[in-house]
């Protein structure tokens, strides 16, 4: 008798999907499709710094600005004379409106307590109440570290404003992260980890894939291997 059993055809594959082309695609664009790759390649949720806003960028520029400043070519418009930080004599002056950011944001007493104006001049501090730079410093160092600043807090911070108001002045740009062309991403050193494993290239290569780089990876005075950015 004939064998009458039908065979079942194989069902065939699904075809790849076409590799991602960032050209023509915004960095969101490209971000976010690296951060899915990684998800669906190697089972890794990559994070962004996200939160954001002008006063933020500004309240942490100043506070760079004030303690390190490590922008190679950029200086604040009153320069201490020990450096190029933000002179204290500016920051500590009660004449001086700063912009975005209130003073008690990051002036401190002697006495760790908010600095307050003589109300009836509005030029000078109340008695025992006047800004002291040891106490500034201590609670701008644990803004930096508070918020996540990389480097231990003194990562380059560019400002919020453009142009930068006071009591920095400063030539720096306006923040690339508030105009979402740039993005801080955390466990990247995990994924290079994967890529030694998965023995599929350095994170640069597997970036680049995506129209993406690290510019300030090799940052002489101020390294940041978190930054990302489009490729022009």
């Amino acid at each position: 008798m004939a064998d009458t059993t039908t065979a079942t055809a194989a069902t065939p594959a699904a075809p790849a999907a076409p590799a991602f082309d960032p050209k023509g695609k915004n960095f969101l664009q490209r971000l976010d499709a690296f951060i899915a790759d990684v998800k669906s390649t190697y089972k890794l949720t990559i994070t962004r710094d996200s939160g954001r806003t002008v006063a933020w960028e500004q309240k942490m520029h100043i506070c760079h600005m004030f303690l390190y400043n490590k922008f190679e070519t950029t200086t604040p418009k009153n320069v201490d004379p020990a450096g190029r930080t933000i002179a204290w004599s500016h920051l500590s002056d009660a004449k001086v409106i700063w912009a975005t950011v209130p003073f008690t944001e990051i002036l401190r007493t002697s006495k760790d307590g908010l600095p307050t104006k003589d109300a009836k001049t509005a030029t000078g501090w109340q008695k025992d109440l006047e800004p002291d730079k040891d106490a500034t410093e201590k609670q701008a160092k644990k803004l930096l570290v508070d918020e996540k600043i990389g480097d231990s807090g003194q990562a380059m911070v560019a400002a919020g404003l453009k142009p930068c108001g006071e009591p920095c002045g400063c030539g720096a740009g306006r923040s690339k992260h508030l105009e979402d062309l740039a993005a801080d991403l955390r466990d990247l050193d995990t994924l290079k980890g994967n890529l030694t494993t998965a023995k599929a290239g350095d994170l640069d290569s597997y970036l680049a894939k995506f129209g993406l780089n690290r510019p300030l990876k090799d940052h002489p005075k101020s390294p940041e291997e978190w930054h990302v950015e489009a490729i022009p």
